[in-house]
């Protein structure tokens, strides 16, 4: 008789086993599937990376030429030095901007980005391009598709993002921004950038070429950047 006993105890203690093992995969499934946070910097950091891989004008020279090329004018290095400073400064006063205007949203979305550059940038789409409206003292300032297309094989949208991240990191990387822009709105300043960029260097080689300059200098560039208040008039 003692056998049967233990053999059903033994049978239930298999069991018992059986379902805590089963209990502990499911709950190991679950955290491993439930998606981490959202890391800003890691997914700049992702999209430079594909960029570099998959696009062909990878070094900062051709880099350099390409603008040049779609700019129309040779641009001098103090030049691009203040185009830099000033990307970085027009990106931190949009995120100021959104945090400011959303205080409790744990995330910047694409459609808080899309509303400040339609209030502070106002462009349109036409036939060949997209068009910045200057004002009626100016001529507009047209970027066509093609050039468009030209400088998308550029890591220097993404560049920008990831630069001024990473100005916002503590001593071990993490980035210490509150909130960060989301995915969407990351691929919506990104877009924007593009464009904008080109238009900066249109914009720049018009003011070099009235100061009757060889070339866009640090003044004509810093000058450029002043777009916003012409697009605002």
């Amino acid at each position: 008789m003692e056998q049967p006993a233990i053999k059903r105890l033994t049978q239930i203690l298999i069991v018992l086993a059986a379902m805590v093992v089963a209990i502990v995969l499911v709950v190991q499934t679950d955290s491993s599937t439930f998606p981490p946070p959202f890391d800003m910097l890691t997914f700049l950091d992702t999209q430079v990376a594909t960029q570099e891989d998959g696009k062909d004008v990878r070094c900062w020279s051709s880099v350099c030429k390409l603008q040049m090329f779609l700019t129309g004018a040779v641009i001098g290095e103090d030049a691009i030095t203040v185009r830099i400073e000033s990307h970085m400064q027009l990106i931190e006063s949009l995120w100021e901007q959104g945090r400011d205007e959303h205080p409790h949203a744990s995330m910047i979305s694409s459609d808080t980005v899309k509303q400040l550059l339609d209030r502070r940038f106002p462009h349109q789409q036409i036939r060949t391009g997209v068009q910045f409206d200057l004002g009626s003292n100016l001529n507009p300032i047209n970027i066509v598709q093609d050039a468009m297309q030209d400088y998308s094989d550029t890591v220097e949208p993404w560049r920008l993002l990831q630069t001024w991240a990473s100005r916002h990191t503590d001593k071990n990387g993490r980035l210490t921004l509150t909130p960060q822009f989301d995915r969407d709105a990351l691929h919506a300043l990104h877009g924007f950038l593009l464009k904008y960029d080109l238009a900066i260097f249109r914009h720049a080689r018009r003011i070099a070429e009235e100061n009757k300059a060889s070339r866009v200098d640090a003044s004509a560039m810093s000058e450029a950047f002043d777009l916003e208040s012409k697009l605002q008039r």
